[in-house]
């Protein structure tokens, strides 16, 4: 009969305790992991469980028998894959998740990255829409081209849209591309609930596609996106949906452009190649960025209720013909409340006025932003503007180069005191003025352009408030200018006495 010492049976003793202990504990866990789960219903639990990645939601099934039995991301409504590499779509890992879902379970959200084979992604489309998607976003590199479906489109469940080949370098090899048919595949009016409201096209082909964004086809699309669209070379777009509201077009040739939205509000056009004619109806816009070729045909009703315009003119010099479309769109922009002039839309202004002056006044305008490189022409659209504001409360100039000779500098001085009778926003409006210098290269030259016009705005500024003057400056810069350049700037004549100067540095 084996015998075992006082010492041997103590430990076994301890080593049973430990072992009930361990038991008790994993069981009190499986309780909280249940209660937990009951106490939050499964709508609250997606939330929470929607900002973790989907290989984090799949360990969740490690935390207890009771969660593994829940399985969460079998029925989990936002499905999010950053970042796919080509090992992980060899594996199956997507078409593996869609398949393990449980039935009728509904995808709110799909969201895929990466690199994914043609073949991975049409059996993710066809997945998703089974699953009664609402949010599809691809923002993918293929390994060639893909037809879009056509389907996809039609979708009566799709709220918002966006389709985005990442590499665009390779675009001519491996692309998405959509073929519209003729007959269009609009929705019938009961279907008030189907329509696809948020878009976004990025890197694709469009086959046919002049009419392809009308009412018939999008009834209830509020946002639209074009970037880098190609295939419409020679078509004359149109853009007619009754409930849009941001429109953004950058990156597309085209021969025409015709955009028409009684409820459109913010409207984005950059870097369009156009050949002849745009036609703007936005009765409603608030927000306007234009920064395309001035030398097009332009038609463009007035935007009375325009808070905030960006205008930036490519220009290219030519007949004062070609200023026509300038004319015009100024025209359409002169109730804008705020607008930022760059400096080829200033040598544009200037020649107008040269030709026989502004067409309109900005009576409206409150806030001014200019960027400029104060060269002659662009001075002389500085003029314009004041002289054609006068209810102007805040002008910003921000400029990257001010390397005018000092007998160009003398004449600036002598042009803006001849023009300072028919600036009457300085009398009664003109509160904050504030001068940004990026380039510094030539310091002494740079600094005395900038005091000349610091001084004129002083001098002539009855109700000035605010002056400030940001200068970049490199290392040991401010210790040898600041002095020199605040001591100048105080000595100016005010004509506010309430003028609060302000000088600023900040390191390149």
């Amino acid at each position: 009969m084996e015998t075992r010492t006082p010492e041997e049976e103590e430990e076994e003793e301890e080593e049973k305790k430990r072992s009930k202990a361990k038991a008790e504990n994993n069981n009190l866990n499986e309780k909280n992991s249940t209660a937990m789960t009951i106490d939050f219903p499964d709508e609250i639990l997606h939330h929470i469980f929607s900002f973790l990645p989907i290989k984090s939601l799949t360990q969740t099934t490690l935390l207890s028998k009771h969660w593994n039995r829940l399985s969460l991301w079998r029925t989990h409504p936002h499905l999010i894959f950053p970042h796919i590499s080509p090992y992980y779509e060899a594996t199956g890992l997507v078409p593996t998740v869609l398949s393990r879902r449980q039935p009728e379970s509904k995808i709110t959200t799909f969201r895929l990255s990466g690199y994914i084979s043609s073949s991975c992604l049409r059996d993710c489309i066809d997945r998703v829409m089974y699953c009664r998607i609402e949010q599809l976003e691809l923002g993918v590199n293929l390994d060639c081209s893909f037809d879009l479906p056509m389907r996809l489109f039609r979708c009566s469940t799709l709220r918002v849209l966006t389709l985005n080949h990442q590499d665009r370098r390779n675009l001519d090899g491996r692309h998405f591309s959509l073929t519209v048919p003729r007959e269009g595949f609009g929705l019938a009016p009961t279907d008030l609930h189907t329509a696809v409201h948020t878009l976004s096209l990025t890197n694709i082909y469009l086959v046919e596609g002049s009419d392809f964004f009308l009412g018939g086809n999008f009834p209830f699309l509020r946002k639209l996106c074009l970037k880098n669209v190609r295939g419409m070379i020679g078509c004359h777009l149109n853009i007619k949906c009754p409930c849009l509201e941001d429109l953004k077009l950058d990156g597309l040739e085209m021969k025409e452009l015709d955009v028409s939205g009684v409820r459109l509000l913010e409207l984005e056009l950059k870097r369009l190649d156009m050949t002849h004619s745009v036609k703007i109806f936005a009765p409603s816009l608030r927000s306007l960025h234009w920064e395309n070729h001035a030398n097009v045909e332009i038609t463009a009703e007035s935007f009375k209720c325009l808070n905030k315009g960006f205008i930036c003119f490519l220009y290219e010099p030519g007949s004062a013909a070609r200023l026509q479309g300038a004319f015009i769109f100024l025209c359409a922009i002169r109730f804008a409340r705020s607008i930022c002039f760059g400096s080829q839309a200033l040598e544009i202004l200037a020649k107008i006025d040269r030709a026989g002056g502004l067409p309109c006044s900005f009576n409206n305008l409150r806030t001014l932003d200019l960027e400029t490189d104060m060269r002659k022409l662009e001075i002389e659209g500085i003029v314009c503007l004041l002289r054609s504001s006068p209810i102007l409360h805040t002008i910003t100039i921000d400029s990257t180069s001010w390397l005018n000779s000092e007998n160009a500098t003398s004449k600036e001085e002598r042009y803006l005191e001849s023009q300072k009778q028919t600036f009457k926003s300085l009398e009664h409006h003109l509160k904050v003025v504030r001068i940004h210098i990026q380039n510094t290269r030539m310091l002494t030259r740079v600094h005395k352009s900038a005091a000349n016009l610091v001084r004129f705005f002083l001098q002539h500024g009855r109700v000035l408030q605010e002056m400030t003057v940001t200068l970049k400056s490199r290392r040991g810069d401010r210790r040898i200018l600041q002095p020199s350049i605040r001591s100048r700037m105080m000595k100016f004549p005010r004509a506010s006495s309430n003028v609060k100067i302000s000088l600023v540095y900040w390191r390149e």
